[in-house]
């Protein structure tokens, strides 16, 4: 009996030391529960108002507010879809201007040129406050009639001197006086939704004859 005993013990002791060592990490791979339960008669969450309805929620509305498209809006604009003129600009100076000689016949354009030039350096524009709301500058430039029509003698004359030969070149200048400056103006449009369509010159541009 006293042998039995001692022979117990090392049997137990000997598969105590057989059996693996358990890691906390593969305690959780299988899902052990490491948090003690709730105490009883615990009361549940409680859930936010729109959780407790069975009713779907309800979409937002479409926004009705955003702008209509030129197109929608104004369905009869067109835009400018070449350059501006300067009859564009004023159309009252458009009989002087159709009474310009053509650029073919560059003596009597010089002719036609010089006496414009004269009439518009008696009669200069002047700049004036601008529409900003209607597309202007907040200085805009109000060229003469004088002023432009000289202008656009200045650059048909400019264009026909555009290889010319020495004698036309030395005919311009004789009857120009030697003098191969002048004023120019570029135009613009601006089209202002509801309001139409506007058009500006830009202040006097100096310029010089091809002589």
């Amino acid at each position: 009996m006293r042998q039995i005993l001692p022979l117990a013990l090392a049997a137990l002791a000997a598969a105590a030391c057989a059996k693996p060592t358990e890691l906390a990490s593969e305690a959780n791979a299988r899902g052990q529960i490491t948090a003690s339960a709730a105490p009883a008669q615990t009361a549940p969450p409680e859930l936010p108002p729109e959780l407790l309805t069975d009713e779907p929620p309800v979409a937002e509305a479409p926004d009705d507010t955003a702008p209509p498209s030129i197109a929608d809006a104004f369905p009869d604009y067109r835009p400018l879809d070449r350059s501006v003129t300067v009859t564009d600009y004023r159309m009252s100076v458009a009989g002087d201007i159709a009474a310009l000689p053509p650029v073919s016949d560059a003596t009597a354009l010089a002719t036609a040129f010089a006496d414009w030039r004269a009439r518009a350096a008696a009669a200069p524009g002047a700049y004036e406050e601008g529409a900003i709301p209607l597309g202007a500058d907040p200085q805009e430039y109000r060229p003469s009639d004088a002023e432009l029509v000289a202008a656009e003698a200045g650059d048909r004359l400019a264009a026909a001197l555009s290889g010319a030969d020495e004698d036309t070149r030395a005919a311009v200048s004789g009857i120009v006086g030697g003098d191969a400056s002048y004023k120019r103006f570029d135009y613009r449009n601006v089209d202002v939704m509801g309001s139409g369509r506007f058009f500006y010159a830009s202040p006097p541009k100096n310029a010089s004859l091809p002589l």
